[in-house]
């Protein structure tokens, strides 16, 4: 599991506290730090969604590699990912409600920096 977390989870600093209070850091700063907190929390609750997802995705890749491409392991690769894509749809609508616009685009953005493979449609972030 802890592989798997690893895997999740580029080393990334925190923010701290008085990061929030600094005069001239920018809200989108201190969302980005509320919305990569939501997205770890997140991924750690449902570590094996997001396990099963990396595994078949891993697997569809290296059949492809080998020469030997499966639909069916493409297909299941792709209703993993979907339903990672789902969870994080329905965290990203929950963290919006409370933070307005602005919220949205941080959580699309501290998404896409910590996991490009799963960039949620309607995305707000301009990479």
């Amino acid at each position: 599991m802890k592989q798997t977390l690893g895997r999740l989870f580029k080393d990334r600093p925190r923010a701290t506290p008085a990061l929030k209070r600094k005069p001239g850091v920018s809200t989108t700063s201190s969302l980005e730090a509320l919305a990569g907190e939501a997205i770890r929390e997140h991924a750690e609750d449902q570590s094996a969604l997001f396990e099963r997802a990396f595994r078949l995705e891993d697997r569809s890749e290296r059949l492809k590699r080998e020469g030997t491409p499966s639909e069916s392991a493409d297909n299941r690769a792709e209703r993993a990912k979907k339903e990672v894509r789902d969870s994080l749809s329905r965290l990203r609508s929950s963290f919006a409600r409370g933070k307005g616009p602005e919220g949205r685009t941080a959580f699309d953005r501290e998404l896409e920096h910590r996991f490009p493979g799963f960039r949620l449609s309607g995305s707000s972030s301009r990479l």
